[in-house]
């Protein structure tokens, strides 16, 4: 062999050896505790969902402003992977007006594309829209509350 090709052959398997291939997730890598902080204008939103191995999840969301909570609201349903996008399915929502069932027939869906699990990380954006969302996997049993 060459020396060119011996320098061709280490530059390739080099160039291998360092790409890095994100692969979609799986429904086992999405199960699990994750949070989310994002600030918007003065206030600070806060997502934290627990994804069960029985495809069920539960939601809980608060809105602070400094020190005080301004909104809370707390959501469940089921989830699944389908074609490499996250489906949730909304059974029930309670905020801070009340309980509000979602109408027997009646489904309440959101898809969520472009899945990135990097380490501890997880990232997506909501079907049709530039909403992008970033999670971070933290413990069962993480509680949220303005600081």
């Amino acid at each position: 062999m060459s020396v060119f090709h011996r320098v061709t052959l280490g530059c390739l398997i080099g160039l291998t050896m360092t790409a890095t291939v994100h692969a979609a997730p799986s429904s086992n890598d999405l199960m699990g505790t994750w949070y989310s902080e994002q600030q918007q204008d003065d206030e600070t939103m806060k997502w934290l969902t627990r994804r069960m191995d029985n495809n069920r999840y539960a939601a809980l969301f608060l809105v602070c402003n400094g020190k005080d909570l301004s909104w809370v609201q707390k959501e469940t349903g089921d989830w699944q992977l389908e074609n490499g996008e996250l489906v949730e399915n909304v059974s029930s929502m309670e905020d801070m007006n009340g309980k509000k069932q979602v109408p027997e027939g009646k489904t309440v869906t959101q898809t969520y594309t472009e899945l990135n699990l990097n380490g501890d990380v997880l990232a997506y954006q909501k079907k049709g829209t530039d909403k992008q969302f970033e999670f971070n996997r933290v413990e069962d049993g993480y509680q949220i509350r303005c600081d």
